[in-house]
C-alpha cells in the first residue's frame, strides 16, 4: 500500500486552511477578515505561497463557469467575485487544489484580474466612476460595486451601500445584481440602495426589467423588492430628486421620525448616533442637512426639543430625552 509521504499531507492541509479562509474573506467582503488573512500570510511563507494556490483555483473555477453552455450572471465572479455567485464553487476550488494545476491556474487569475473591476466608498465617502463603455456609477458612502464588461454583455454586482448608475446606450444589455435580484436594461439610470431587509430602486430614466416580475419599471418610479416580492409606486419629481439628494451631498427629511434620521446619517460616520430613550425616536423631525453635519442635526435637536446628547470615548453620542425641569 502506498503510503502519503509526511510533507504531502502537511502541504494538503495547508491548501484547506487557505482555501478556507480565502473563501471566508471572499464571502465576507469586511476588512477585518482581509486583515486576519494577511497576518496568516505574514507569518509564514508557506503560507504565502497556499494562499496563492487557493486564489488562482477560484479564478479557474470561474473560468470553468464562463465554458458552461448557459452563462448568467454567476460570470462576473472572479478572484474579486463573492462567494453565492457560484454554486458548489467551494468543491471546485478543493478539486482544482488537489490536481495542483497551479502553473495553468496563475495565468487565468491574471486574466481574470484583468476582466472584473471592483470599486469602492468608504464610510463618508461618495465617489463618480466611468466605465470604458460611457457607463457612469456614483457610489454613495461604504459602497462597493463589481463590474465586467463582455464581448456580448455587461455585468454589474451591487456588493454593499447604494449606487447611482446611468447606463450608456449599448447593445450589450447590462445585467445587474444586487443581493439576489436580478435587473436588466440596455440604456437609462436608476439609483439602487441595498437596505437590510429589502433592495431599494428608484428608475430616473429608462425601462428597467426585474427577473420574475412581468412588468417593465418604468422612469419616475419606485420598487422595493423583497423576498422576490416587487411593489411599485410612482414618484413625482420632487421625491425622485430627494432620493438623489445623496449626490449633492446632501439628505432631506420632511416629517420623518427621529429614528428614520439617525439611521440615515449613520451611513455616513465611522461612530453612530444612538437613541438612549425609546419615547424621543419617534419625534418628527424636517430640514435638509450636508450628509456630513450629524453634528449640527445633533445640536438642532437640542435647540428645537431639548433632546440631550452625551458624548462617548468612542466619540459616538449618545441621545437622550431633555432632562426633568425641578
Amino acid at each position: 500500500m502506498h503510503r502519503q509521504k509526511p510533507e504531502a499531507g502537511k502541504r494538503e492541509t495547508l491548501d484547506e486552511e487557505a482555501a478556507r479562509r480565502f473563501l471566508d474573506a471572499r464571502e465576507s467582503d469586511d476588512p477585518a477578515a482581509w486583515h486576519q488573512v494577511y497576518a496568516w500570510i505574514a507569518a509564514d511563507p508557506a503560507h504565502g505561497v497556499a494562499f496563492a494556490r487557493a486564489e488562482a483555483a477560484w479564478a479557474v473555477a470561474g473560468r470553468l463557469d464562463e465554458l458552461a453552455p448557459v452563462v448568467g450572471l454567476e460570470a462576473i465572479a472572479g478572484p474579486a467575485g463573492r462567494f453565492e455567485a457560484a454554486v458548489g464553487r467551494r468543491h471546485v476550488v478543493a478539486g482544482i487544489l488537489a490536481t495542483g494545476l497551479f502553473g495553468t491556474a496563475v495565468t487565468v487569475a491574471w486574466q481574470k484580474a484583468r476582466e472584473v473591476q471592483r470599486l469602492r466608498t468608504a464610510i463618508g465617502e461618495a465617489r463618480n466612476f466611468r466605465l470604458a463603455d460611457g457607463t457612469h456609477l456614483f457610489l454613495n458612502t461604504n459602497s462597493a460595486v463589481e463590474v465586467a464588461l463582455r464581448q456580448d454583455r455587461r455585468f454589474l454586482r451591487l456588493l454593499r451601500g447604494e449606487a447611482s448608475i446611468s447606463i450608456a446606450p449599448d447593445p450589450r444589455p447590462l445585467l445587474i445584481d444586487a443581493a439576489g435580484t436580478r435587473i436588466s436594461a440596455s440604456q437609462g439610470q436608476t439609483n439602487l440602495r441595498l437596505r437590510p431587509d429589502l433592495l431599494e430602486m428608484t428608475v430616473i430614466d429608462g425601462l428597467f426589467r426585474i427577473a420574475g416580475f412581468a412588468a417593465a419599471v418604468p422612469a419616475l418610479t419606485s420598487a422595493a423588492i423583497r423576498a422576490g416580492q416587487v411593489a411599485t409606486s410612482a414618484l413625482t419629481t420632487a421625491q425622485a430628486a430627494r432620493r438623489l439628494a445623496w449626490q449633492s451631498g446632501l439628505v432631506q427629511f420632511i416629517d420623518d421620525t427621529l429614528a428614520l434620521a439617525v439611521d440615515e446619517f449613520n451611513r455616513y460616520r465611522n461612530a453612530p448616533l444612538v437613541i438612549g430613550d425609546p419615547e424621543i425616536a419617534s419625534v418628527r423631525v424636517h430640514g435638509i442637512f450636508p450628509t456630513s453635519a450629524s453634528d449640527a442635526f445633533v445640536g438642532r435637536l437640542g435647540h428645537d426639543f431639548g433632546i440631550r446628547r452625551i458624548l462617548g470615548t468612542d466619540h459616538s453620542v449618545l441621545l437622550l430625552r431633555a432632562a426633568a425641569r425641578a
